[in-house]
């Protein structure tokens, strides 16, 4: 038991470090200091958790980073910073947990610790990109205020009842890794869209102008191909985009690159195209009945299909800056899908 205690507390140390390094080794270093924890001889490494250099040192950072973890994009420059610094720490707390080991086993331990810290700092900034996609401050106080409850509560909860706590740091880390392409495809379009409205500034005021491109890969031509029982698809259109939302729309992946295309010969049918675990993708859409509008975010220009099914809704985001592209689109859409007939009724004399 004494063993899967120690484990547990390193654990949770390594997944603590990974939210805030900072706070954790504030608060484990007051409560040593102030009498509240009692380390037992096999955790003594930890008592220099409880000594001045380092409490004013890790109550200092932790000021700069209570501040700058409630400011929008301030708190992911500042995740991008840690994302070596969390990893580090965290490895090195799970260390003293563990006390004197052989050199080899405290490679592998670091290496464990620190991967477990990299998981859990990834969960947190693909989280604040996520919430620093709407301009106002509130709810990133909001979020950074129950990280640090968080970190506080679970000290606690680790040092009470280790094995209750390490339980939940693997379902914690358990749920992060089964959502991790999410977090990842949320923080590379994230980046890219931070990218393109940065660039915004700097583009030529007629380059939203020019027609729709219908340009289509050879792997794109033979699925819209087979897709049509077609030897050469007619396209009017293909415009790459950023699938977002997919609300009872079966098959698409969210989160992902791809590309709308329009064809000739289906009016009524929006393609989309992109690639699923590296493997090609088309997805016919029906668009019969369908009402698209653009909504503007801070980072995006978001075309909005709702679908015959009122609970249906499809989300695909441009860059900030191409509201004429999608107003195009959705003109597009307008005048190339045919109107559903309407029942004619004949009054009885």
């Amino acid at each position: 038991m004494d063993i899967l205690d120690t484990l547990a507390l390193a654990l949770g140390f390594a997944t603590l470090a990974g939210i805030n390094l900072y706070l954790t080794v504030l608060v484990t270093g007051l409560a040593i200091r102030f009498d509240l924890l009692t380390l037992s001889a096999k955790y003594a490494d930890l008592a220099v958790l409880g000594d001045n250099p380092v409490l004013i040192a890790a109550g200092l950072f932790f000021l700069l980073e209570f501040f700058a973890d409630k400011v929008p994009w301030v708190d992911s420059l500042w995740d991008s910073i840690h994302t070596l610094v969390r990893p580090i720490g965290g490895g090195l707390l799970a260390l003293s947990v563990l006390g004197e080991l052989h050199p080899a086993m405290e490679v592998i331990i670091a290496l464990l610790a620190g991967g477990t810290t990299l998981v859990a700092h990834s969960a947190k900034a693909g989280t604040r990109l996520a919430v620093n996609a709407s301009p106002e401050p509130v709810s990133n106080i909001a979020v950074s205020t129950a990280e640090d409850v968080g970190v506080v509560a679970g000290s606690v909860i680790m040092w009470q009842s280790p094995l209750a706590f390490g339980l939940i740091c693997l379902l914690f880390l358990g749920l992060v890794l089964y959502f991790t392409p999410r977090i990842w495809g949320r923080i590379r379009n994230t980046l890219w869209l931070l990218s393109k409205k940065a660039r915004l500034p700097f583009a030529h005021p007629d380059s939203q102008n020019a027609p729709l491109p219908d340009d289509l890969t050879h792997e794109e031509a033979t699925l819209l191909a087979n897709e049509l029982a077609s030897d050469k698809p007619d396209p009017l259109w293909a415009v790459p985009t950023i699938i977002g939302k997919a609300k009872q729309y079966k098959g698409i992946p969210t989160q992902a690159f791809g590309k709308i295309i329009a064809d000739r010969e289906s009016p009524s049918t929006l393609f989309l195209a992109g690639k699923r675990r590296r493997k090609p993708f088309l997805i016919p859409i029906p668009i019969a009945d369908a009402k698209c509008i653009r909504e503007s975010r801070f980072l995006s220009e978001d075309l909005v299909i709702h679908g015959k099914n009122a609970s249906s809704k499809l989300t695909l985001r441009f860059p900030r800056g191409c509201a004429p592209l999608v107003d195009k689109i959705i003109e597009a859409l307008d005048t190339t899908t045919p109107a559903t007939p309407q029942p004619s009724w004949n009054a009885s004399p």
